[in-house]
């Protein structure tokens, strides 16, 4: 279906130090994915803060709606009394931003919440290894929440459908063959948990996932993932002092695939996780401790049983002192949601070995929190041991010299120290800035890492001019580890937005990003889109 065409493979411009070079064996180059993502929504700390305005760390609009983990985060904050929200936007390459939710109080104890959004571009972009290339992708998500609340414990279902339509990019090599990417996910999740004061305190969760890609680099057939999950959490209270409280808590996951992802094809296998994690919770006056285990078995891909700890430990030095130190670990389950987070332009290769779960075997860490108020300040330091963790790759599908993002594994090990401060002046003015370094090493050969953050950095601040005009900027950077002679070009994204509340229900917002247009990777072998422009208008209803 597929084959690796390409070892070392950039764009070719100055910016990216381009290299083309051809092998026949298998020896991609590694992208270590960043995962640029949204920063987090701008909290309505006045009561006249924009809503739900956010800038980017990347170039890709969609890429906020692509993780399950964010379905919450969809919901806009209303501004009271209004139930409803809505939102649309268009600008530069085609950026598209359309949002629409609204809540159902439908009983003192019933809400519904609704959602739907349409983001995507469709425009010129600077391709590989080639001249640009006309790209397009249009994310569409549908959701409903549900919510009942009894009177001693909640209940929440939650049924979403996400869609991708998207090309990949031709290498340039290979005139490109299928040009109608699919890529959609169906959830179906139910939670309830206690809230009573009893000393027994419970949560658990039922779902089904259902993740199809069709098109996926040269295969036509539709490739489909069925995920079951059940788990949840018990936990009681005990009568003393110190100890306060044990428990366990359940996670189980089956994975289905059907026959064009089974051994003639790709050799993939069902199987079963089983991940619990037992704990204990202490508490010394001031002193917190949390100590337990992480157990996991799985039934194939990769079968075994594995350990790893689940130690943490918070106190006060002083009314503004906080120190903390923590060991954890555990199993993160490759499946189709967990490459999508990584790259939507992922595929495969002919005869691609199933992806075993990247095990933490611990990452142990320690800081200090410190505040004096309206600044806070974070430090900390640690070092993780990584077992299978995922590498994204370039990869060249054959025959249609298509390119994707493909999936490498290898040990890796990552000492890191960073910091960030935060502060809110009044509402007037809020700020957050963080900066890492990351020291890597695996056992893989040279340029394993080549893709690999070694510096980080990230700003973002906004400013109320007036009581109805906000002002945004951010700053994301990230210089790559030198692996093998190479470093690749840096990350470097200069972002903004501006908001003006000119009536009661209205509001006119435009956001820009990659305003150095800058030439750096979103994803493995994927070029940011260069300045993007978004003006748009949003309404309380």
């Amino acid at each position: 279906m597929s084959a690796l065409f390409a070892t070392t493979l950039f764009a070719q411009k100055d910016s990216l130090n381009a290299v083309v070079k051809v092998e026949n064996e298998y020896n991609p180059i590694i992208v270590k994915a960043i995962k640029p993502s949204f920063t987090p929504q701008v909290e309505n700390t006045s009561g006249n803060a924009p809503l739900d305005l956010v800038f980017s760390r990347s170039a890709t609009p969609f890429e906020r709606f692509v993780s399950s983990r964010d379905i919450k985060k969809l919901l806009p904050t209303q501004e009271q009394p209004y139930d409803g929200y809505a939102r649309l936007g268009y600008g530069l390459k085609g950026w598209l931003d359309a949002k629409v939710g609204y809540r159902l109080n439908v009983a003192p104890n019933d809400k519904i919440d609704i959602f739907a959004s349409l983001t995507g571009f469709n425009s010129d972009v600077d391709g590989l290894a080639g001249p640009e290339w006309k790209s397009r992708f249009y994310n569409t998500w549908l959701m409903a929440d549900y919510t009942h609340t009894f009177s001693t414990m909640t209940l929440n279902v939650t049924g979403s459908i996400n869609n991708n339509l998207f090309n990949y990019q031709p290498s340039g090599l290979i005139a490109a063959g299928v040009d109608k990417q699919n890529a959609s996910s169906y959830n179906l999740l139910a939670n309830i948990e206690s809230k009573s004061m009893s000393s027994i305190s419970y949560k658990a969760n039922l779902g089904y996932k259902l993740g199809t890609r069709k098109y996926s680099t040269a295969q036509e057939e539709r490739t489909s993932e069925n995920h079951f999950i059940a788990g949840g959490e018990f936990a009681c209270e005990i009568d003393n002092e110190q100890l306060r409280n044990l428990g366990v808590a359940v996670d189980f996951d089956a994975f289905i695939y059907n026959d064009a992802m089974k051994p003639q094809y790709y050799e993939y296998d069902n199987y079963i996780s089983v991940r619990t994690n037992p704990f204990m919770n202490f508490r010394f006056d001031d002193w917190k401790l949390r100590v337990g285990i992480h157990a996991d078995v799985l039934t194939a891909n990769g079968k075994k049983v594995a350990f790893a700890p689940d130690v943490k430990l918070e106190g006060a030095l002083t009314d503004n002192l906080t120190f903390y130190t923590a060991i954890t670990g555990g199993n993160t389950l490759n499946g189709f949601e967990k490459l999508g987070e990584l790259s939507p332009y992922w595929g495969y290769r002919t005869g691609d070995e199933q992806l075993t779960p990247t095990y933490k075997v611990f990452d142990v860490n320690s800081g200090m929190r410190v505040t004096f108020n309206p600044i806070a300040v974070n430090l900390y330091i640690g070092y993780d041991y990584e077992k299978y963790n995922l590498l994204p790759i370039v990869s060249i599908a054959d025959p249609t010299g298509l390119v994707y993002t493909d999936f490498l594994q290898d040990d890796t090990r990552k000492f890191y120290i960073g910091g960030e401060v935060s502060g809110d002046c009044g509402g007037w003015l809020d700020a957050k800035a963080d900066v890492r370094y990351n020291k890597w090493s695996s056992d893989a050969a040279a340029g394993s890492l080549l893709f690999a953050p070694m510096l980080q950095a990230n700003l973002k601040a906004r400013a109320r001019i007036i009581d109805d005009l906000y002002v945004g900027a951010g700053y994301n950077y990230a210089r790559y580890t030198k692996d093998g002679g190479e470093r690749i070009t840096d990350m470097n994204n200069l972002s903004a937005d501006v908001s003006y509340k000119f009536h009661k229900q209205l509001r006119a917002y435009v956001q820009a990003d990659n305003l150095l247009n800058r030439d750096y990777f979103d994803y493995a072998g994927y070029i940011s889109r260069g300045v993007a422009v978004l003006l748009g208008i949003e309404c309380n209803f």
